[in-house]
This record gives structure tokens, sequence and C-alpha cells, in this order.
């Protein structure tokens, strides 16, 4: 997209969302692998994290990354669904957000939230 000087990576793993604002560098297109981030929950658009919720639902992923570039039409675009990820550009996340869009302030570690998780289904079933 032209002009584009961000992007919002929202990551979905089982019920809790968390995100960043991923800066362009200087003379590039890409936000992505810049190193300029954002992880000030003030800086996410909440309804990026409910649409990553009802995106996740539909392709019934328990764990996913999106990536969204804002439009000029005052819109946004999913550009990129990934299902792996890094989980080193989340840790100084302030926090997730749950399903009813409540903010939780905690340590975010992807892992720990995948093996939570697991554990939690193998209880159940």
């Amino acid at each position: 997209m032209p002009d584009n000087q961000y992007d919002f990576r929202i990551v979905i793993i089982g019920r809790r969302a968390f995100a960043i604002k991923r800066i362009t560098r200087e003379g590039d297109f890409r936000a992505s692998g810049s190193g300029i981030i954002h992880y000030s929950k003030e800086n996410i658009p909440i309804n990026l994290i409910s649409l990553s919720f009802e995106t996740q639902k539909k392709i019934q992923s328990q764990s996913l990354a999106l990536d969204f570039l804002y439009g000029k039409d005052a819109s946004f675009s999913l550009v990129e669904v990934s299902y792996a990820f890094s989980s080193a550009g989340y840790l100084s996340c302030p926090g997730y957000w749950d399903e009813n869009l409540t903010f939780h302030q905690t340590e975010i570690t992807p892992e720990f939230f995948m093996i939570e998780d697991f554990l939690q289904y193998l209880e159940y079933n």
C-alpha cells in the first residue's frame, strides 16, 4: 500500500490476543523486521482485536498471527495470516485482550499460553 508507515500484528493464542504496532523503515514499505515496535495497548485499535477473534473462529485456528494495514479509506486490510511466529517480539507487550475485549495486564510468553491451553485440553478430553 502506498505511503504505508506502519502495520498491526495481532497474535491470537486460544482465547487471548496480544498486539504490536510495527513502524516501517526509512525508505522501505515493510514494517515486518524493522525492529521499530510500539507496544502500548493504546496504539492498537480495539476493532482489530475483535476482527482477529472473528477470523480465528472462522478458520478454526488455535494460534495465528494476523497482519493488518490501514487503508486510505479509513478501513483495515488483512494482508497476511501466519501460523508460526517468533515469541521474542511480543515479550514486551503489556498484556492481552480476552474474547470480551477486556484487557489483562500480565507478562506475555506465547509458548506458555500454548502449553496452558494444551494441558487444559488434555484435562477435559
